[in-house]
């Protein structure tokens, strides 16, 4: 699959609107039209927003990362602890056991594949230039395997999900954990050139798009009561599961997109309105959290978000193949026609040589019934033939692309539900998501079994056993820590059977997150722990250092799991600040200026922006975080009219993703 293949719009964030004249420029953002793409030799290349000769590419050329000595950062753990069987029960022959995969995962594009682009570029747009990568916004991606039975025997997880790194170069780590028949399977396909394993890719990009002449009109009340929404059998959907409801709701009126004129680029327009009305029904789970084991696994008898993206799965390939099969059947009968026209061609031809060099008819039907015409007549090896192929006649058509992958983009519903008529104009620049979907197989690691990376132990001699705990921190990238945290400490505390106490420390801070591949480790050792279950039991405890010198600490929590997930004591938030044209010019406001108050660790922390009206620049974005359990935010709005007037808000308190600011206070 190539990759305008695998480009296609992701159900994400809700795009801010802005016009063209006075977008604001910032440091870190950059201001790209996502519609306007261009291949240049391997990689896909967007235009500036303001300059048409300044390009970004797209990085989407995963493969495993390598630490300092050029090792692949890769592990395959088989392991065996050897059981006993009771008086009652036949010999045990094999142990129980299993496997670990833990795979660390890096972004890359060579000094090559850039010079080529560029080279390629120019050759297209004269004067064009590549001026770096596409920072992404965000992004997941899946250690998938496909080999799993209908019982679920052979792998706990189809998918292993991790935060996909976001800048060229960045790592990010993702583990599976298999059954002992899966390990075994997976080690076996380790001996071949491509392993049943592969990285998938899910990464979102912000730019812009180009006006379009239309309109979109969406009923909540009827949108609430589809059946996939109605039931509130679950709060946490896939995103197809969205796309496939709104293509339901689509048909039935619910959601109206309303044309004036033409324009070619319906689907997008479709695509983009579906991405506006996701953003007020749903939060995704993709920035602040990921969804552990127990979440993902289903409660209550409901069916598991990975049961349903292997259902999916399932039932896309079974899709495609059918269409495959069709497709086939309809080749088969296209070339069995043009056999049988070039068949009788070739009787006429020998037909007509007969009478002309004085044949007999006896010759002459002997030809016409035989269809072995000796090599310089037959179909396909006639030099004398020249005649071109009917550019009318019907052609092969090609096969589908089969999916192979289900990683998961999970998103959940909001407790507050809209009500009524939403109507939204798209005539004007927007800002919008691109998602991208790019898939890659682990590679050929056979030159790495002699090595450590492929390791099988037994785990039965206690006295040299240690026990060493991965720590990832979940839901983060490199680039937050330097936004919002300065570091975090997680302490382990093991009492042992005997009475002692083993403690270890482990520091993450921006640094060592992005060397490390988030994948950081805590150790202990065997002390006498005779009880082997209780040796799996160990305590830890978490504290967050904030800019500013705050810092929360978290409780002792006790655990036994082979790995620590910390998820952030808060959450990311989003408000879009928007004014509409008429009103702005109607009150004669000059400026407008918004703060949003939110509390860090007990301290109140201020942001601010401010929207220059005069210069068309109505629309804007404020990124800050709030406790996890927490959805309300306090906010101040304050308007400079003509002649100087200050008109201010007073401090509100709001909760919403949207912040309309043109409605001027009296006073």
């Amino acid at each position: 699959m190539n990759t305008w293949q695998r480009i296609a719009l992701g159900i994400v964030a809700l795009p801010l609107l802005m016009t063209l004249a006075g977008l604001p420029a910032t440091a870190h953002a950059q201001q790209i039209l996502l519609d306007k793409p261009v291949r240049a030799g391997e990689l896909v290349c967007f235009p500036d927003l303001n300059d048409p000769l300044v390009y970004y590419y797209v990085n989407d050329k995963p493969h495993l990362a390598t630490d300092a000595n050029g090792k692949p950062q890769f592990s395959f753990l088989r392991y065996v602890e050897n059981v006993r069987s009771g008086a009652d029960q036949p010999e045990a022959r094999e142990g129980e056991g299993g496997g670990i995969v833990h795979a660390v995962v890096a972004l890359s594009v060579s000094k090559e594949q850039i010079a080529a682009a560029q080279r390629e570029l120019a050759r297209v747009k004269p004067g064009a230039k590549l001026m770096g990568p596409i920072v992404y916004k965000s992004g997941k991606f899946g250690l998938v395997s496909s080999f799993k039975d209908t019982n679920g025997s052979m792998t706990k997880q189809v998918v292993g999900l991790g935060n996909a790194p976001l800048l060229d170069g960045d790592k990010a780590a993702v583990s599976m954990q298999l059954t002992k028949l899966g390990a075994k399977i997976l080690w076996e396909s380790f001996q071949t050139p491509t392993p049943d394993i592969s990285f998938s890719f899910e990464m979102d990009m912000t730019g812009y798009r180009s006006p379009h002449r239309a309109v979109i009109e969406a009923n909540f009340d009827q949108i609430y009561d589809h059946k996939a929404f109605g039931a509130a059998v679950a709060t946490k959907f896939l995103a197809a599961e969205i796309k496939g409801a709104f293509d339901d709701l689509k048909r039935e009126g619910a959601i109206k997109l309303t044309q004036v004129g033409e324009d070619a680029n319906l689907e997008s327009m479709i695509t983009t309105a579906y991405t506006k009305i996701s953003e007020i029904m749903f939060t995704p789970l993709g920035g602040t959290e990921t969804p552990e084991v127990s979440t993902a696994a289903g409660a209550g008898g409901q069916s598991s978000l990975l049961d349903r993206a292997t259902a999916m799965l399932a039932a896309n390939r079974a899709s495609a193949q059918a269409e495959n099969t069709n497709i086939r059947a309809e080749n088969k009968a296209l070339r069995e026609e043009k056999r049988k026209a070039e068949a009788k061609s070739v009787r006429e031809r020998m037909a007509a040589l007969a009478s002309t060099s004085g044949g007999s008819a006896s010759e002459s039907a002997e030809a016409d019934s035989t269809d072995d015409w000796g090599p310089s007549l037959a179909p396909g090896a006639r030099p004398y033939d020249n005649v071109t192929e009917d550019e009318g006649a019907p052609q092969e058509r090609a096969e589908v692309a089969v999916p192979e992958f289900a990683a998961i983009a999970v998103f959940e519903m909001k407790s507050v539900h809209q009500k009524g008529i939403f109507k939204i104009d798209l005539n004007k620049y927007t800002t919008d998501n691109l998602t991208l979907r790019f898939d890659e197989n682990i590679g050929d690691l056979r030159t790495l079994k002699e090595g450590d990376n492929f390791r099988q132990v037994n785990l039965d001699d206690p006295l040299y056993k240690q026990r060493e705990l991965t720590v990832f921190v979940d839901g983060m990238n490199a680039k937050d820590f330097g936004d919002y945290i300065n570091f975090a400490t997680v302490q382990l505390r093991k009492k042992h059977q005997t009475g002692e106490e083993s403690q270890d420390e482990v520091r993450i801070d921006r640094k060592n997150f992005n060397s490390e591949g988030n994948a950081f480790k805590l150790l202990y050792g065997w002390k006498s722990d005779n009880d082997r279950r209780k040796w799996m039991d160990y305590e830890y405890r978490t504290t967050w250092s904030f800019f500013g010198g705050k810092e929360l600490e978290q409780t002792w929590r006790s655990a036994n799991a082979g790995a620590i997930n910390l998820v952030p004591p808060f959450q990311k938030k989003s408000v879009d600040l928007q004014a509409d044209p008429d009103a702005v010019a109607q009150a004669q406001v000059r400026t407008i200026g918004v703060k949003i108050y939110y509390k860090l660790a007990g301290v109140e922390q201020v942001k601010q922006v401010t929207l220059n009206a005069a210069k068309g620049q109505l629309s804007d974005r404020i990124d800050f975080i709030l406790p996890s359990n927490a959805l309300e935010y306090d906010y101040e709005i304050t308007w400079q009219l003509k002649g100087n007037r200050t008109v201010s808000s007073g401090r509100k308190r709001g909760s919403e993703s949207i912040l309309f600011v043109d409605e001027v206070q009296a006073g």
